[in-house]
């Protein structure tokens, strides 16, 4: 059988690897890269999941690549990465000799095949990436090593694939580093998608700097939702609250939980959870709501409930899946409320005004209080003695008015919000409110109005909880954001430089060489002559490659000539390599901004422009600069695909992985500024308006 020639006898081995946070961008690299060598006769060597082969393989036919006779001829050959990395792992680790055995055959099967001169085999794998999300990155390494080890008996170019969500957290950091030295490519995703060979380094630091970005951006969300939680279960201390592992058996247990079933700690967790049913335990209901939730992501059922004493209660249950980062089951977290106690309470509330005042006066952490049909105070719990500082004498019969700011109260807003509760049914406010002693704190409102049995109003309830540590909290994660933002932006500045400083003086170095060169050749040797010509134009080109990345990391046009000028540069050369065709309205005597307004609002062009090319489909795009009043405003609008409705619903759980980490990290710039972001569409376009208060100034930072 004939087998692929020595690598040192034809093409030089590759061996490049490739980062990626959207799918999109892997299949249009990979695409590119493997319609090339078939394109050219050359042989191909797909290793990949079934979802990214099948949407490959598509693509490859769109550009007319005729795949059906390539996998007749052996030239185009695909394995599935799951089942081929099974044939050669022994106890989770690569075997050396099965690898050799079984890649080696595909590969010198694929040169024999090829048609071109130099029988080229371009190769792509994703198995190091299954080994990686499966926690195995030694054995991701150790089979790195191995395709490298293969390369000095066959020739062939590989390019290997990660998802850049795998290198969420800071011990990622080495084994990161640790692949990029067993690549003699990276391929960084974004602005640096496209850099030469001779910025490798360049290209390391850029991949680096965007797994730093996601571990900071993870432990950003982590921390968010842990503060979430806590405050979830501070506000409902009468539930239940605990974790079950995959098979049921609790994992945490809550003092709501060893409240409402009597178990302590101690005595529960480690037990399956079928033990809360009195009857039907072991009937296969606690699996079957399990699986309910495994296939829907929640399951709830209301129903008897078994006590550690033997009593039972009836009780509402809600079980909910709990998923990694990869989408795989880690358990579920499961909450139980005692509807026959509530029950009983709310029987009890309408036989006795006197017990629930009892309950409400027991209850430390909230202000309950009920006012008249005008606003007036007419009872007054134990919460709201320690949150406001009055004592019900002191209190009782006083508008409710006296809690708000003098600015709120000139302004009429207590009268507007019994006005709107009436309207709607409800109203929940936050702001501040004042204390007895004149100090203030962060309160979380909710105004209900209260009616009698013919629906005549005969007053409200309000409840009100001080949130000033949630609030600070908040203030606190919004300031991690900005160092975040600002980390980004110093981060590009100093790419930026190097660049600029050192390759780019490298390469215009070698340029004059090379012109030195061309005018020392021997008049004789006109071959000589015209190979030089071309390494200059090479140089030249890579002049100005290096001079545009380093200045779209930080463009100094915009802080030598400012805003407007700096954006008439960028869309000239937004343009030279989109084919986008850009409009750009904006006054000549348009003045110079603050440094940090500049900076977000060309931040906000330069990623809304990125994701014009990217996804919309767009031929044109608009810009508008206006200062106008008292604000600036920045408009981008395309006439492409644009947005659903719901995608840009605010409130919507998925509209911020809709717009993309960039435009939310420029969304929290603008807010930083006091200004605001805003996308909108009418299904055949949208429009990204960014707007910031007027502030006047050189370019120098406004902070």
């Amino acid at each position: 059988m004939p087998i692929a020639m020595p690598a040192s006898n034809t093409v030089a081995h590759g061996h490049s690897v490739q980062f990626y946070s959207e799918d999109r961008f892997l299949l249009d690299e990979l695409g590119q890269f493997i319609g090339a060598a078939l394109t050219a006769g050359s042989s191909a060597v797909v290793i990949a999941t079934p979802a990214h082969e099948d949407s490959l393989s598509q693509r490859l036919m769109a550009e007319g690549i005729d795949l059906a006779q390539a996998i007749v001829s052996g030239r185009y050959t695909v394995l599935d990465a799951g089942e081929t990395l099974s044939r050669f792992m022994i106890n989770g680790v690569p075997d050396a000799g099965r690898f050799c055995q079984l890649l080696g055959g595909v590969i010198a099967r694929a040169a024999s095949a090829a048609e071109d001169e130099n029988h080229r085999v371009v190769a792509f794998g994703e198995m190091v990436a299954l080994l990686w999300a499966e926690g195995k990155s030694e054995a991701a390494v150790q089979l790195e090593k191995l395709w490298n080890q293969a390369a000095r008996t066959y020739s062939f170019s590989l390019r290997c694939a990660y998802p850049m969500q795998g290198f969420c957290r800071e011990d990622h950091a080495e084994a990161l580093l640790n692949i990029c030295a067993e690549h003699s490519h990276v391929l960084p995703e974004g602005e640096f998608t496209g850099l030469s060979e001779g910025v490798h380094e360049s290209a390391r630091e850029a991949v680096r700097f965007k797994q730093r970005t996601q571990t900071l951006l993870a432990e950003i969300e982590a921390h968010r939702r842990h503060q979430q939680f806590s405050l979830f279960v501070e506000a409902v201390p009468d539930y239940a609250m605990f974790m079950l592992d995959p098979e049921g058996s609790v994992g945490t247990w809550n003092v709501g939980g060893e409240r409402l079933y009597g178990y302590k700690a101690s005595e529960i967790v480690g037990s399956h959870f079928s033990r809360f049913w009195p009857f039907d335990g072991h009937s296969g209901k606690p699996q079957n709501l399990l699986q309910l939730a495994t296939r829907n992501d929640h399951a709830e059922e209301e129903g008897w409930h078994l006590r550690k004493d033997g009593s039972t209660f009836w009780a509402s249950l809600t079980v909910a899946a709990v998923r990694d980062e990869n989408g795989k089951l880690i358990g579920f977290g499961s909450v139980t409320h005692d509807l026959s106690e509530r029950r009983r309470a709310e029987i009890a509330l309408h036989r006795s005004e006197d017990r629930f005042r009892l309950m409400a006066d027991a209850v430390q952490d909230y202000a309950i209080f009920m006012l008249d049909p005008v606003g007036n105070i007419a009872s007054w719990n134990t919460g709201a003695r320690r949150i406001k500082g009055y004592t019900a004498s002191e209190i009782i019969g006083r508008h409710f008015s006296c809690f708000y700011p003098e600015k709120d109260v000139c302004s009429g807003k207590p009268a507007r919000e019994l006005e709107m509760a009436l309207r709607e049914g409800r109203l929940e406010d936050e702001g501040w409110r004042i204390r007895k002693d004149g100090s203030r704190f962060w309160a979380n409102v909710v105004i209900t109005p209260v009616r009698d049995e013919s629906k005549n109003l005969i007053g409200f309830t309000k409840v009100t909880r001080d949130m000033t540590e949630r609030m600070q909290r908040e203030k606190s994660l919004r300031e991690l954001t900005s160092r975040l933002l600002q980390l980004q932006d110093e981060e590009r500045r100093r790419i930026g430089r190097d660049l600029h400083d050192t390759l780019g003086q490298s390469v215009a170095a070698i340029k004059i060489s090379l012109e030195s060169a061309s005018q020392q050749v021997d008049p004789a040797n006109p071959a000589l002559a015209v190979q030089l010509a071309a390494c200059q134009r090479i140089a030249e080109e890579c002049v100005k490659e290096v001079r545009t990345l380093s200045h779209l990391l930080y463009p100094p046009a915009l802080d030598e000539v400012g805003l407007r000028s700096a954006i008439a540069w960028y869309l000239e050369g937004f343009t030279d390599r989109s084919g986008i065709q850009v409009k750009f309205d904006a006054p000549a005597n348009f003045p110079r901004l603050a440094r940090d307004t500049e900076l977000a609002l060309f931040r906000v062009l330069q990623e809304t422009l990125t994701n014009v090319h990217r996804h919309s489909g767009s031929p044109v795009a608009h810009v508008m600069l206006a200062a106008l009043d008292t604000r600036v405003t920045l408009e981008i609008r395309d006439e492409g695909k644009g947005f659903a409705a719901t995608i840009l619903d605010p409130t919507a759980g998925h509209w911020q992985r809709s717009v993309g980490v960039g435009l939310r990290g420029m969304r929290e710039r603008l807010e930083q500024l006091g200004g605001k972001l805003e996308i909108s569409s009418n299904g055949k376009g949208a429009t990204v308006t960014a707007s910031v208060p007027f502030s006047e100034g050189s370019g120098e930072s406004s902070s």
